[in-house]
This record gives C-alpha cells, sequence and structure tokens, in this order.
C-alpha cells in the first residue's frame, strides 16, 4: 500500500493565485501607464468625427481587451488548477508564472494583430 504524498510539500494554492493575480494587475497598470502617453486632444479642422488617440485606445479596450483579457484569465485559472493539483513544481511563484504568462502572452499577441 503506497501512501499519498505529503500536502506539505505541494505548491501552496493560494500563494500561487496571488502571483497569477500579480500578472494580470501587473497588465492593467502597464496599459493604464500606455494611456497616460497618450494625446486627448483631436486633430484640428477634423470635426465631431474624429477621435484622439486616447479615446480610441479606450474603444479598444472596451470592446478587444476587456473580453480578452477575461478569457485568459478564465483559462489562466483552469491551468492553475491542472498545475496546483497535478505536478509536482513546488514553487509558488513558477506555477503562478507558467499559469499567467501563456494566456496573456496569446493575447497580447492576438492584440498586436489587430
Amino acid at each position: 500500500m503506497t501512501l499519498a504524498p505529503s500536502r506539505t510539500r505541494l505548491v501552496d494554492a493560494r500563494s500561487s493565485f496571488l502571483v497569477l493575480a500579480g500578472w494580470y494587475v501587473a497588465v492593467v497598470v502597464s496599459f493604464g501607464l500606455f494611456l497616460g502617453t497618450l494625446s486627448g486632444s483631436v486633430p484640428a479642422g477634423c470635426g465631431e468625427a474624429c477621435d484622439s488617440e486616447r479615446s480610441r485606445a479606450l474603444l479598444f479596450v472596451l470592446y478587444v481587451a476587456t473580453p480578452a483579457l477575461f478569457l485568459a484569465l478564465l483559462v489562466s485559472l483552469a491551468m492553475l488548477a491542472v498545475l496546483v493539483s497535478r505536478t509536482r513544481i513546488r514553487s509558488s511563484a513558477v506555477v503562478g508564472t507558467l499559469s499567467a504568462v501563456l494566456p496573456l502572452a496569446v493575447c497580447g499577441f492576438v492584440a498586436a494583430s489587430l
């Protein structure tokens, strides 16, 4: 009869989730800093049909980035559950990073291709 491995050796799910959340917070904060660099002024002589760079970026966030980040978060949470339950990685930082980086990278490549 074999004994189950001790849970004290395996990764802590809460700290792995905090690392995962940290990656998503870093993405949101970096995009907020990027928005601060964009101009909010409309080109002269354009009228009301034109938008500023900042308003176009905010529309992109509303219609593209928010749903993509939500889908990436769902995939990351599923990956986190699998990595915590089935791997023998003992580092919470590694598990949280592995579960967050791949969906965020795919999200970034899709957003960059638009």
